[in-house]
């Protein structure tokens, strides 16, 4: 399969279908395959042309997640630097982002899944910031998901960026992440959004 480069054809958020184990185990696989064939720790259905919300993770170990739904994410956020397989090589730059250092989500093939930092201490040294695989799993996780929500890291808003945009004037069109009233999240546009707010739901 082709890896994607275009943006334009990655805008569109991937909504969750119901699958069989067959088809599970089918998209696993093939995401494992087109992983390892294009390289980096992450990939996302979208990029090589599959119409499902699933995404590939390999960091600690394999993690491919169908149907993921954010549940929960910390406040406490963390300052990374990013690439994506996406973007042409030209501009293929390291990117700064603002990340939340743990989140959960919940997978039809693997139920909850929690990520979050190994270490739990204060980083010394950048050196032992960068060489968490746990807070690396977390980022990538969150990359992942961006994709399947049509969003990529060249965009001025990240999907999880909770300090960049609780200080940010929205656009009717801008994307923001929202903490709905009953406890679930849901990535949306601002119009959308406005006048959930007033029924107790959050911009996170």
């Amino acid at each position: 399969m082709r890896l994607i480069k275009n943006p334009n054809k990655l805008r569109k958020p991937l909504e969750p279908k119901p699958m069989t184990q067959e088809q599970i185990d089918e998209i696993s696989t093939t995401l494992l395959t087109e992983l390892k064939r294009h390289g980096g720790i992450g990939l996302s259905a979208n990029q090589v042309g599959l119409d499902v919300r699933a995404c590939v993770i390999n960091v600690k170990e394999p993690l491919v997640l169908i149907n993921p739904k954010v549940t929960e994410v910390s406040k406490e956020t963390v300052a990374y630097v990013e690439q994506c397989l996406s973007l042409e090589k030209s501009m293929r730059k390291p990117v700064k982002t603002v990340r939340n250092k743990s989140f959960t989500v919940e997978c039809d093939n693997l139920g909850t899944v929690i990520f979050s930092p190994d270490q739990k201490e204060p980083y010394k040294d950048s050196n032992e910031f960068f060489s968490d695989e746990g807070l690396l799993e977390c980022v990538c996780a969150q990359h992942e998901l961006d994709h399947l929500n049509g969003v990529l890291i060249t965009d001025s808003i990240r999907r999880y960026t909770t300090t960049v945009v609780n200080n940010k004037k929205y656009g009717r069109n801008d994307k923001v992440m929202v903490k709905l009233a009953d406890g679930n999240t849901e990535f949306m546009k601002y119009k959308k959004a406005q006048p959930l707010l007033s029924q107790g739901a959050e911009i996170l």
